[in-house]
């Protein structure tokens, strides 16, 4: 329970809370709703809500049937969590909706009815890769200027919560690809292809966030070989807005290998300027976004719908045009041809090159004479290793299907374009740093962008300095490996949204109105004349909540169960 600190002498730290309750590791820790609220999410997929005034539980629900990977706050009341069971889930908790949900902890028994908060929005996702959900606003919440955008849209981005739409970026079934979603639309918006030609293995950390000077959503991917990348999505290019609700495919334009071991995590500070990778090696490394000009409305990157995938056209030879062709809506009757050719599958044939061929049949009706004589034998021919239409040497051609298939036009001798593969050259990071402690996990910046924390497997909790990555502090209390770090929001003042929310609480529970029925129909005149009005215990609960949310902490989840609370910096 100390803590080493480089470079002085101050006395070792302590942690201002522990937080027990949860019986397995725990996995996700987040300070949301600007201080007030603790989230955390644990390997049975049991999600604790907490009140940092009171340091205790306001609602637990089990919101996953397997282990959580992730947790996020939407707005102020729009919770999203993301399970081992794959699936994403989007709940509606408010502030009013606390009361009415069950406060017993998971160690005091699961078998207890615990009722859920409102489920908005459930999306099923891949998770066979442990990566956890990313998640960002649809719009900068500054006017950056984007380019192709016009006046309105900028306006639009700079007005505060202006666009409720966000965007969440999940492992796609491919594991070497991301997908993202647009919500509440439930749609897909984009989609990150595979980086090439490098073999970056499975994905294995996601952030999401707005390019600094493009305005352009981006994805940062950390992956299995040691590599980190940039995605920038073009939502807001003239490209995407041609296709209109189809999604867009993202174009690399970062790409480094500063690990020998997969990436564990990355954060970005709040200006997208810089971001930071932590792997199972010993070594932390500080990236540069690049900045503009991006020209992502040139061309479509690799892994476009429109393109056919590599494998097949490799298949494809000159002079062996298949006979599936001839037949585009109908499998092969004859095991032996289908076997023959790869492309003889009719859904890898190319649509374009098959209406190109494809011709209406028309049967006319001709009379056939019998004939007495044996049938002549059907000649095949073969050249080049290609089976010729069979044809009869001697009798007349006789009408039906056959016929139609030894007239219809050849298949053109030219193999189709190859589909455009975006290459880039790995970048060197900006700077590196071995910390002589292997298995740093669950980095974050602090949203001032001046440090950054790690929770280690050697359960030590480590704080450096964004600008050097020097380290500045060990924070250790637990037994067991750290899996999940954070930072709360750092303010100058108190903010004044949550201080009117929390007036309304403070009211609803503390006030004469006995069920709670003021708390909805006040308004700011009620809100304003509580404020005035609260004294006692009310006063000095509120003086508790402000000192809370003025306070720079960091929480820590671990292995052991527990949850620790610490003051930094």
């Amino acid at each position: 329970m100390t803590t080493e600190h480089r470079g002085n002498s101050l006395p070792p730290a302590q942690p201002s809370y522990i937080f027990r309750g949860h019986s397995a590791h725990i996995h996700s820790v987040q300070i949301v709703r600007q201080n007030t609220r603790l989230l955390t999410g644990d390997a049975d997929g049991w999600i604790v809500y907490w009140k940092l005034e009171s340091k205790r539980p306001v609602a637990v629900w089990k919101a996953h049937d397997a282990a959580i990977l992730g947790t996020a706050e939407w707005g102020f009341d729009k919770i999203i969590t993301h399970g081992r069971d794959h699936a994403l889930r989007i709940w509606q908790l408010r502030a009013t909706d606390e009361p009415n949900l069950s406060s017993l902890l998971p160690a005091d028994g699961s078998s207890a009815h615990r009722p859920k908060p409102w489920l908005l929005h459930s999306l099923p996702v891949n998770t066979l890769n442990f990566c956890k959900f990313a998640m960002c606003r649809k719009q900068p919440a500054i006017n950056i200027p984007s380019r192709g955008s016009n006046d309105q849209d900028k306006e639009s981005a700079s007005m505060p919560g202006a666009s409720e739409s966000i965007l969440v970026a999940v492992p796609a079934r491919d594991d070497k690809k991301i997908e993202v979603y647009q919500f509440p639309e439930e749609r897909m918006a984009s989609v990150v292809p595979r980086v090439q030609p490098q073999d970056t293995g499975m994905l294995m950390t996601l952030k999401l966030t707005h390019h600094h000077s493009a305005g352009e959503a981006m994805v940062i991917a950390g992956y299995e070989g040691g590599f980190t990348a940039v995605h920038l999505l073009g939502l807001n290019n003239s490209r995407s807005r041609s296709k209109g609700n189809g999604p867009t495919f993202a174009q690399t334009i970062y790409l480094s290998q500063p690990h020998s071991q997969p990436v564990l995590s990355l954060d970005a500070s709040l200006d997208a300027k810089m971001y930071f990778t932590s792997s199972a090696d010993a070594i932390i490394a500080a990236h540069r976004i690049p900045e503009g000009p991006l020209n992502i409305d040139e061309e479509e990157p690799e892994g476009s719908i429109d393109d056919p995938p590599e494998s097949d056209l490799s298949a494809l030879t000159v002079g062996e045009p298949p006979l599936q062709n001839y037949y585009p809506s109908r499998p092969s009757m004859n095991a032996d041809n289908h076997d023959s050719s790869p492309s003889s599958d009719p859904e890898k044939t190319d649509p374009q090159h098959t209406e190109q061929i494809s011709e209406p049949l028309t049967f006319s009706k001709r009379p056939v004479k019998p004939s007495s004589s044996p049938s002549p034998s059907l000649p095949i021919s073969s050249q080049n290793g290609s089976m010729s239409t069979p044809t009869l040497s001697s009798a007349p051609k006789s009408g039906g299907l056959s016929s139609l298939l030894s007239s219809a036009p050849p298949l053109p001798k030219t193999r189709p374009p190859p589909p455009k593969i975006w290459t880039l050259a790995l970048q060197p990071p900006f700077k590196t740093i071995s910390t002589k402690h292997a298995g740093q996990q669950s980095l974050c910046v602090r949203a001032d962008g001046r440090i950054l924390a790690t929770g280690g497997w050697d359960s030590r909790i480590r704080i450096y300095s964004a600008k050097t990555l020097k380290e500045l502090a060990v924070l250790k209390w637990h037994k067991e490996g750290v899996y999940a770090v954070g930072f709360g929001e750092v303010y100058d003042k108190v903010p004044v949204a949550v201080s009117l929310q929390d007036d309304k609480e403070i009211e609803f529970k503390d006030g004469d109105g006995g069920d709670g029925g003021g708390g909805d129909g006040g308004g700011g005149a009620e809100v304003a004349r509580q404020r005035g009005m609260v004294s006692g215990l009310g006063k000095m609960q509120r003086q508790r909540e402000e000192q809370m949310q003025m306070k720079h902490w960091v929480v820590a989840g671990a292995k052991d169960g527990k949850v620790s609370l610490w003051e930094v910096y």
